[in-house]
């Protein structure tokens, strides 16, 4: 009787917590019916349903049969036809959280929370992902295509707002010491966000200035133009807009702030990962504009330097008798946390998304990004998560893939504080992760060597007894495992469209006892996560 009132406690405080929207509970006869709406409306019906910015922009057509409305008994789509369809549905949601003046809006929530806001964090990861819309969908007949364009001048929007952000005097500092360029969020007017917060926060700036030049490549590499008159040009923006985030790396890269949860103000992996990549990104433009003669390019390959060094050797991100990375190493010489935390694959993988780029363009090895997807802290850190959620949440029961929350020791629900949830950020971050495993496993050409340092990662998937075992390239013990990789890469795919709602919505978290969406409704990055893992999946497969 007690272990039933026990159960009965923890359900109640799951549905207690969880935010049941309106679109979450339908009779099944409204899901389908919305959803063969839904197919129609991306494959057949060119009326715009509104006016923002998401109705101006035509989706791509899915591969999708569409399905007549008057059945009620056609089953929900398929894994495949499922991944099309959220891919553009993800699109989409993001386009509609981005205002006309390109404004991104972390959520249209604005209360139980409230994240109404532009965050310099969210709104770089998004602005990357419609860089990869670009850079997908570039070809000579789409260059000049509606969606396009449109896309290109949200981009630049973002850009020019963020030329306004860095120059705006906000808690963290203004902008004659650069200081101000690490304030987390502002309000939608862009004006200053003058309450208090977890401040400053230091990969803002590295974000920034990835995705902003990521853009400039782009541009760079299609023989494209910036097109805003504010914006004149790409030196202009190297100058005026990303050679400041720069300027701020290098001189507060060893400072203490802020991680992405907004939570604990230390070192992190992920801000310093961020802030690395950003000085490998900036030194090769640097050079190309011939910046100060060459003495901004010799100050950004020192700071790469010395930073390298710190996260390799002397932040504590490796630490003697743990075998992953420490996100943070405060917390574990604290004893408040074990240093597993999402946040270390989300820096890998944006940290080293390009590296196939990289190494056509003859990028110096002194110049290489460390902690790569093969390394075996990093291998050990995903999996180290996966082993601990499995038993952690009850919603991962019999599962091959699991729902992944931020950290193991996580306790925010979503509004306040009880206990921690699986997030669609994490569990679709572990799947981008795999895809990259595999894409970059395959384009490398080289063979797979298991042992105790990277076992545990493959312990699912392949039975490895010795202590060393090697997997030839395109052997068939090779190419078996690539296939192993796929399904489970695919298998937390499979978990994110067990909990979207009927329409492909996705909010922060949902419930670990009920599966429930619960936190703020409609989070751009949760669609921006989802839309990148769909995106690796295609590049890893069609090698």
């Amino acid at each position: 009787m007690k272990l039933v009132s026990i159960l009965v406690i923890v359900t109640l405080n799951g549905l207690i917590n969880a935010q049941l929207w309106s679109y979450q509970i339908s009779p099944p006869t409204a899901i389908l019916e919305r959803y063969f709406k839904f197919l129609n409306f991306i494959g057949l019906d060119k009326t715009p349903e509104r006016t923002d910015t998401a109705s101006e922009i035509p989706l791509p057509t899915t591969s999708s049969t569409t399905a007549t409305s008057t059945s009620t008994t056609v089953p929900p789509p398929q894994f495949e036809s499922w991944l099309e369809i959220q891919q553009n549905t993800s699109f989409r949601a993001i386009l509609q959280n981005i205002n006309q003046n390109g404004v991104i809006v972390a959520s249209p929530s604005k209360q139980n929370p409230n994240y109404y806001y532009q965050w310099i964090r969210d709104s770089a990861v998004t602005v990357r992902t419609l860089i990869s819309y670009l850079e997908e969908h570039h070809d000579n007949n789409t260059k000049a295509s509606h969606s396009h364009s449109q896309v290109s001048n949200l981009i630049e929007l973002y850009i020019l707002n963020n030329y306004k952000l860095q120059r705006t005097p906000n808690r963290s500092g203004d902008f004659a010491n650069l200081a101000g360029l690490a304030e987390p969020k502002f309000n939608v007017d862009l004006t200053a966000f003058n309450e208090p917060w977890g401040r400053p926060q230091r990969d803002g700036p590295g974000l920034r200035a990835m995705t902003i030049i990521q853009f400039i490549d782009y541009l760079n590499r299609t023989d494209g133009e910036v097109i805003h008159p504010e914006l004149q040009n790409s030196n202009y923006i190297y100058q005026k807009i990303i050679k400041p985030d720069l300027q701020y790396i290098c001189q507060y890269w060893n400072e203490s702030g802020f991680d992405l949860w907004e939570e604990v103000d230390s070192i992190h992996f992920f801000t310093s990962m961020v802030q690395l990549k950003a000085l490998q990104m900036g030194i090769r433009w640097s050079k190309y504009f011939q910046d100060e003669d060459g003495t901004f390019t010799t100050k950004l390959i020192n700071s790469f330097d010395v930073l390298k060094q710190h996260i390799e050797n002397e932040f504590g991100f490796v630490s003697f008798g743990f075998d992953h990375v420490v996100e943070s190493p405060r917390l574990l010489d604290s004893g408040e946390r074990l240093g597993l935390d999402i946040a270390t694959i989300l820096a890998v993988i944006y940290a080293h998304e390009n590296d196939d780029k990289e190494q056509q363009t003859g990028e110096p090895v002194a110049n290489s990004m460390p902690f790569n997807v093969f390394n075996p802290h990093v291998l050990n850190s995903i999996s180290g998560l996966i082993i601990d959620m499995r038993q952690r949440y009850p919603i991962n029961k019999n599962r091959f893939g699991v729902a992944l929350g931020r950290y193991p020791e996580d306790v925010y629900n979503g509004i306040g504080t009880s206990e921690g949830n699986p997030w669609f950020i994490s569990t679709s971050t572990a799947s981008e992760f795999i895809y990259q495993f595999i894409y970059n496993l395959q384009i490398q050409k080289s063979n797979l060597v298991i042992d105790d340092t990277n076992r545990q990662f493959f312990q699912p998937l392949i039975n490895v007894t010795g202590n060393e075992y090697t997997l030839e390239y395109n052997s068939s013990d090779f190419n078996s495992l690539i296939t192993k990789l796929v399904e489970y890469a695919d298998s937390f795919l499979d978990v994110v469209r067990t909990h979207t709602d009927s329409q492909g919505r996705m909010s922060e978290q949902f419930n670990k006892n009920t599966g429930f969406m619960q936190g703020a409704k409609e989070l751009t990055w949760s669609y921006s996560a989802v839309w990148d893992a769909i995106r690796w999946r295609k590049k890893a497969l069609a090698i």
